[in-house]
């Protein structure tokens, strides 16, 4: 049977980047691997950047956004397609707004049943997380921690060096946080540790691991989630002063006037020529260099203001 791994993590978590690095575990131990995106929205950012780090290591597939039902069966017909073609294992990015559940039970469906083996379900939850989220979604990220086998802590080291305090210390200062959202959604589970993810520092010895840590039943309370409980909206062709990108994003993620906003990732093409990529969160502004990319942004957050977002670009081509 094909092996499954869902990576999951709330908006901004680090499950692309973990997958560069997981996916290339898995290939160099022998696994033929399929890697399936659903990226929150119909364009798909996270599949163009898995693309540029993976080449031809991996089979890349993307399920293009939609309403629930629709990127459902989006994903199921992905599945069968996946193990019609021999592939060993199957890794599946689903968007940062995920029903756990709901993907457990569609594996017990027909076909899947007979060709799909649940292997593990992990968890991304960035080590400078927003501690005055909303309620929902403190809910979204602490259903996927509720699932994981294991819990994977990203951004350790900037946050470690910012904060000044150790590894220690800030890993039970999260496990702490994240127990507290588990009793606040009546689970029973609490968690002892999570893994402290550098990104590029990973031994084989503990991918090893965490490719053998399952997953769990993760009962909680279940809170229902419409299609319109998070704002996704697109802007093209933005222009943008590049010497004070860091501060006009920052000013952003702290407007009360632009609503909640959770994560902005995308690109910008640069006077000359070149690409970045954009990818923050409220605690982090990530701007790398990337040899190709689509001139969009992505804005993800609660009650967003559209307009009053873009006056913060110099124009741009509405992406509504």
């Amino acid at each position: 049977m094909t092996k499954v791994d869902l990576i999951t993590g709330f908006l901004g978590s680090g499950k692309t980047t973990f997958i560069k690095e997981y996916a290339d575990y898995l290939v160099r131990r022998g696994e033929n691997v399929a890697i399936i995106v659903n990226d929150y929205g119909a364009i798909n950012v996270d599949r163009l950047l898995l693309g540029e780090a993976l080449g031809d290591k991996c089979h890349l597939e993307m399920v293009i956004g939609g309403d629930a039902d629709c990127t459902r069966r989006r994903l199921k017909t992905k599945l069968i397609s996946m193990a019609m073609n021999k592939y060993s294992y199957v890794i599946v990015e689903p968007s940062g707004v995920f029903d756990v559940d709901d993907f457990l039970d569609m594996l017990y469906e027909e076909p899947l049943e007979r060709w799909y083996e649940m292997s593990n379900i992990i968890t991304l939850v960035e080590a400078d997380l927003d501690k005055g989220m909303s309620d929902k979604a403190r809910y979204v990220m602490t259903s996927e921690v509720a699932k994981a086998g294991t819990v994977v802590l990203s951004k350790v080291e900037p946050v470690c060096q910012e904060r000044k305090i150790d590894e220690l210390s800030l890993q039970n200062e999260i496990v702490d946080y994240l127990n507290e959202g588990l009793e606040m959604f009546n689970s029973r589970r609490r968690l002892k540790d999570a893994y402290l993810w550098k990104s590029g520092k990973i031994s084989d010895d503990d991918f090893k691991a965490i490719a053998a840590s399952r997953y769990s039943s993760g009962e909680m309370t279940k809170l229902p989630l419409s299609e319109g409980d998070f704002d996704s909206y697109f802007y093209f062709h933005v222009e943008i002063d590049f010497s004070k990108i860091e501060e006009t994003i920052a000013r952003i993620f702290n407007d009360p006037n632009v609503g909640n906003v959770i994560r902005i990732k995308g690109f910008l093409q640069q006077d000359n020529g070149e690409w970045l990529e954009v990818n923050a969160t409220k605690n982090s502004i990530r701007l790398e260099p990337i040899s190709t990319g689509q001139e969009l942004f992505i804005v993800i957050g609660e009650n967003i203001n559209f307009e009053k977002l873009g006056e913060y670009w110099k124009s741009y081509r509405n992406g509504l």
